[in-house]
């Protein structure tokens, strides 16, 4: 089912154990099924340990206290932990641009008017994707407290379970959410019936935006043993990412994509399109996560609508603020070490059937 390819890997660390990197991710990205089921983070000694996270605040709590190395979250939590905490928390890069982002409902709801005075669920209200679900439902005419209220429950994939289920753990009814890859492919591969309808793709309604981000506490920029093992993680991604993002390398994105997901070829293959899709993919400016500008200044300017920069003084510059360097949100020095490490490898292996298992804690 695999094609075999070619794949420009990076220099091996000896023969000796791998280094352990323990990295906090809402879902397995293609990037990430890349990556660790084509062998990338063993090409730079890496052993990469799996922490699927279950809300934004245990992902960040995570981060800041050190028991992730590094997170990726929608870049949204870095603004609100930044600007309105004042948490030292920095981005090193744009890993997405909301892949597959709709809000999708339970079949029995087929326009976003049927919503009227029902819960939609959300990881936070105050995350970036509950701003986005406000944003895209507003502009259907929806706005929340007047027409529909917010029930918490938690990541993705526990919210796609319970819009499924069509009710929550604790039983309360379940009629919409937002969901992003792989979840939205996922569902409407299901039967009639089973299937979530799509009431609207973020992508028609706010676009650009900047999503994912690897994001890592500020400190750590500052240990040369941590900035070194982070710069590994960040060019096994960047390497798997230029091979997700190469069409020559298709067929075997889409198995590695089919095996870390547990799902059929025909099913990853849609999920490909989606993640390599130009305005909504796995993708970044010059392809090597440099932050998209448009798309972060949409994001601030959706929170910013709906009142989500309470802690933050009036008048503050916010593309000031968005400037990479040092001690700034943003700061592109492990990136740019990454890409130079990938760019300095002379070692290539074979793309053939991923045989790395996948690891969660």
């Amino acid at each position: 089912m695999f094609a075999s390819a070619v794949v420009a890997l990076l220099p091996l660390v000896g023969a000796t154990a791998l280094d352990t990197v323990q990295y906090g991710a809402f879902l397995e990205t293609a990037t990430y099924s890349v990556a660790n089921r084509l062998g990338f983070f063993e090409a730079t000694g890496l052993n990469v340990i799996y922490n699927q996270v279950p809300n934004s605040t245990a992902a960040f709590s995570s981060l800041l206290s050190g028991e992730y190395d590094i997170l990726t979250a929608t870049v949204d939590n870095a603004l609100n932990y930044r600007f309105n905490q004042d948490q030292n928390v920095t981005v090193l890069g744009q890993l997405d641009q909301g892949p597959d982002l709709v809000i999708a409902s339970i079949p029995s709801i087929t326009n976003a008017s049927q919503l009227v005075g029902k819960p939609i669920i959300v990881d936070s209200p105050v995350s970036g994707y509950a701003y986005l679900l406000r944003k895209g439902l507003s502009n259907l005419g929806l706005e929340l407290y007047d027409d529909y209220y917010f029930m918490t429950v938690g990541g993705t994939s526990a919210r796609y379970a319970d819009l499924l289920s069509g009710t929550t753990s604790n039983g309360s009814a379940v009629y919409a959410t937002i969901l992003n890859y792989p979840f939205t492919v996922q569902g409407q591969s299901l039967p009639d019936g089973q299937a979530p309808n799509i009431l609207a793709r973020v992508s028609d309604h706010v676009a650009p935006i900047t999503s994912s981000a690897f994001t890592v506490r500020e400190s750590a920029l500052s240990d040369a043993a941590e900035s070194t093992l982070l710069a590994r993680f960040m060019a096994s991604m960047y390497a798997a990412n230029l091979f997700l993002l190469n069409a020559n390398n298709a067929n075997c994105s889409i198995g590695a994509m089919a095996a870390q997901l547990g799902v059929t070829a025909t099913i990853a293959a849609l999920e490909y399109a989606s993640v390599t899709n130009s305005l909504s993919g796995e993708v970044s400016p010059g392809g090597n996560f440099t932050v998209n500008k448009e798309g972060i200044l949409n994001d601030i300017a959706v929170r910013a609508s709906f009142g989500g920069f309470s802690g933050v003084s009036d008048g503050f510059d916010y593309v000031a603020a968005l400037e990479p360097g040092s001690g700034n949100l943003i700061d592109y020095s492990i990136r740019d070490a990454a890409v130079a490490l990938y760019d300095s490898s002379t070692i290539v292996g074979n793309c053939s059937v991923p045989t790395y298992s996948r690891q969660h804690v």
